[in-house]
């Protein structure tokens, strides 16, 4: 099988492989705080992760994160991001 993530999430907000839990590739236009596990790779955009201890993560397009933590994530412009949930 084989998806657009980036045209399919920008067209319907999202796009989900049929039988994979946990991962989603969808459009972050709004921040918002994540309180589990998670693995991101930024396929369109900029965003920033604001992380528990005052520091923080710039993603740019290509760019991956895995964190553990609870954290908030911010797009800079609306950003297309695939992410996983961990555990």
């Amino acid at each position: 099988m084989k998806l657009h993530l980036v045209r399919l999430a920008k067209k319907q907000g999202e796009a989900r492989f049929p039988g994979l839990e946990g991962f989603r590739a969808y459009l972050l236009s709004q921040p918002e705080s994540v309180q589990e596990a998670r693995m991101y790779v930024l396929l369109e955009g900029e965003v920033v992760i604001d992380l528990p201890d005052q520091s923080y993560l710039h993603l740019r397009k290509g760019e991956a994160a895995y964190l553990d933590q609870p954290h908030r994530i911010s797009p800079i412009d609306p950003s297309v991001i695939a992410m996983w949930k961990v555990r």
